[in-house]
C-alpha cells in the first residue's frame, strides 16, 4: 500500500487525497484555537472558542491545503527518503509481503539526548487531534504522577498544518515563531494533519517539520513527531491497516530525515486493537480519539520523553483502572523493544 503511494503520480496522488477527504466528509467538530499553559494540567486558556464545521478531511486541514500545491497542482510523491536511510537510533519500520505494516515489529525509537531534566519545558502544536480530550493536560498529568512535573503548553487549531505552523505570515505561525524565538522549551511536540501526513509527506509535511525542527533546535529544544491515528473505518477503498501504514511509514521516514524523537500513536492504536479489542480508542466521529485513545498516546508521550514505563501510573483520567492499566501496558510494550 504505502509503496503503491508513492508511485501513483500527481493525478493519482490527487484523487487519493480526495477519496480520503470524502470518505471522512461527515466529520464536523468544534475547533478552538488554544495557546495554553497546562503546567499542572488545570492552567489551560484559550485564545479563540469560535466553533466551526470541519471540511471534509481525515486531520483539521483547512480546504486550502487539502490535495494541492499553491500552485494547484498535485505533488508527485509521498516517500520522504525514498534513497535515505534512517540517522541513527532511529528505525526505518518494514513492509510485510502485501505490502501493509508490520504494527507488531520492533521501532528503535530515538531516545531523548539530552534525557529529560527537572521541569521539562514542553510545547505540543498541532489540531484536534491534539485538543480532543486536551491530550497536553493529560500527558502532564500522567508524567505529574510519575514524579516528573513538566511545564506544558499548547498551541492548536482546528484544520492546521505544520506548513501553515511553519509560516510566520500565518497568525498562529507567527505566535509559534514568537514562542520558539522567545522561550526556551526542552521538547516539542509537531502533530501533522492527517492528510498531509498521508499523501503530501514529502511535499508538505517534511519542509514544513525541517523547517519548524530547525527554529526548535534554536530554542533548545527537541522535537518530537506525534503520528496519528488512521479512522476507524478506513477510508473509501482503504482498510483502517492500510491507512495506518501509510501514516506510519511516512512519519518514519520524516522523523529519521531529521534524526526527530517519534511518538509512533498509530501504532499503538493498531497495537491495542489486537490486544485489547474491546477498548474504544475513536470518538464517535469515527476521526478524533476517545479519551482512551488520547490517554494511551499521553501514556506513550510519556514513554518515549522521560524513558520510563507508564505501568502503574496512578492518574487514569476518569478511565476506569483497569482499562488505564492495559492502556499503559500498552505504551510500555514500546520500551520493551
Amino acid at each position: 500500500m504505502a509503496d503503491a503511494v508513492k508511485h501513483l503520480g500527481k493525478t493519482g496522488k490527487l484523487s487519493l487525497s480526495l477519496l480520503l477527504a470524502a470518505a471522512l466528509s461527515f466529520g464536523g467538530c468544534s475547533n478552538p484555537v488554544s495557546d495554553g499553559n497546562n503546567g499542572g494540567g488545570s492552567n489551560k486558556t484559550s485564545a479563540n472558542t469560535t466553533e466551526e464545521a470541519e471540511p471534509p478531511n481525515s486531520g483539521g486541514q483547512a480546504s486550502e491545503n487539502s490535495g494541492s500545491n499553491s500552485d494547484g497542482q498535485a505533488p508527485e510523491s509521498s516517500n520522504p527518503n525514498s534513497d535515505g536511510h534512517p540517522s541513527d537510533g532511529q528505525s526505518q519500520g518494514s513492509s510485510t509481503p502485501d505490502g501493509t505494516f508490520d504494527f507488531s515489529q520492533a521501532l528503535d525509537l530515538k531516545k531523548p539526548n539530552p534525557a529529560a531534566g527537572e521541569l521539562p519545558r514542553i510545547l505540543f502544536v498541532g489540531n484536534s487531534h491534539t485538543f480532543s480530550n486536551d491530550l497536553p493536560a493529560i500527558f502532564s498529568e500522567v508524567a505529574a504522577a510519575m514524579g516528573h512535573p513538566s511545564d506544558v503548553q499548547e498551541l492548536t487549531e482546528g484544520y492546521y498544518t505544520l506548513t501553515q505552523y511553519a509560516d510566520n505570515t500565518d497568525e498562529l505561525g507567527a505566535a509559534l515563531e514568537q514562542k520558539l524565538t522567545g522561550e526556551h522549551w526542552d521538547f516539542v511536540f509537531l502533530q501533522e494533519n492527517t492528510n498531509d501526513a498521508f499523501a503530501f509527506a514529502e511535499e508538505n509535511m517534511l519542509p514544513a517539520a525541517a523547517a519548524l525542527d530547525e527554529k526548535i533546535r534554536g530554542a533548545g529544544g527537541q522535537t518530537a513527531l506525534l503520528m496519528t491515528w488512521t479512522p476507524k473505518d478506513g477510508a473509501s477503498i482503504f482498510t483502517p491497516e492500510q491507512v495506518q501504514a501509510v501514516l506510519a511509514q511516512n512519519l518514519i521516514q520524516v522523523s529519521s530525515q531529521l534524526n526527530s524523537l517519534l511518538v509512533p500513536g498509530g501504532v499503538a492504536f493498531m497495537r491495542c486493537m489486537e490486544q485489547c479489542p474491546d477498548i474504544g480508542l475513536w470518538a464517535e466521529d469515527g476521526m478524533h480519539p476517545s479519551l482512551e485513545g488520547s490517554y494511551l498516546a499521553a501514556c506513550l508521550a510519556y514513554a518515549v520523553i522521560f524513558q520510563e514505563t507508564p505501568v502503574g501510573c496512578s492518574y487514569t483520567a476518569d478511565i476506569d483502572a483497569g482499562t488505564a492499566a492495559r492502556l499503559q501496558e500498552v505504551a510500555a510494550g514500546f520500551l520493551a523493544q
